[in-house]
């Protein structure tokens, strides 16, 4: 594990950059570099640029920051005009969700969930796929640790999603919660 005394490596991953890479990338450690030591047990921090030259101008470079803080994900992805810009977005929005994160008193329904950890879960049930018209273009996955649902609210917000699949620690179900139109959250647990 990384600690403030061990500095963590940033992953760089550049996608379909033309021109000067190491210029685009010592950017990225002047800018993120300050930001990932500040944290302490940073365990994973990673960067990827994209070029898309479809994109109207505005939006061309994507930049996505992922960092691993202990059993926390915090994420954030802009887009800019040349990666300078996005580069400077992302730390801003890497900055509030780290102040935010940082901020957030929820120790204590976190050892309860940690209690649950070590317990057996059902499989989720088998269902039947619906008919496909689009096509499945990208597959995620992601550790589901036990948690209550507001802990699961708290890290959708941190990871920048609308919604967010997570292990109830209160059942020990899968659940998602989700971002409402009204500002609200609401969880969805499956039936039976």
């Amino acid at each position: 594990m990384a600690s403030k005394t061990t500095p963590i490596d940033i992953e760089i991953t550049l996608r379909h950059l033309n021109g000067d890479g190491a210029a685009v990338k010592q950017h990225v450690l002047n800018k993120l570099n300050g930001v990932v030591r500040a944290l302490p047990a940073v365990n994973r921090a990673s960067v990827e640029i994209t070029f898309e030259a479809s994109r109207p101008r505005h939006q061309q470079y994507t930049v996505q920051a992922t960092l691993a803080v202990s059993r926390t994900l915090l994420r954030a992805e802009e887009t800019g005009p040349d990666p300078r810009t996005a580069i400077d977005s992302v730390r801003d929005v890497l900055e509030r969700r780290i102040r935010d994160w940082k901020g957030r008193v929820y120790f204590q329904r976190r050892r309860a969930s940690a209690a649950v950890k070590g317990s057996n879960v059902a499989e989720a049930a088998e269902w039947e796929e619906p008919e496909v018209t689009g096509e499945i273009v990208r597959t995620k996955s992601h550790e589901s640790k036990p948690m209550f649902p507001e802990d699961a609210a708290e890290q959708m917000e941190l990871l920048g999603h609308d919604f967010f699949l997570f292990l109830n620690a209160e059942c020990g179900q899968h659940n998602v919660v989700y971002r409402r139109k009204d500002g609200n959250y609401g969880v969805i647990e499956p039936a039976g």
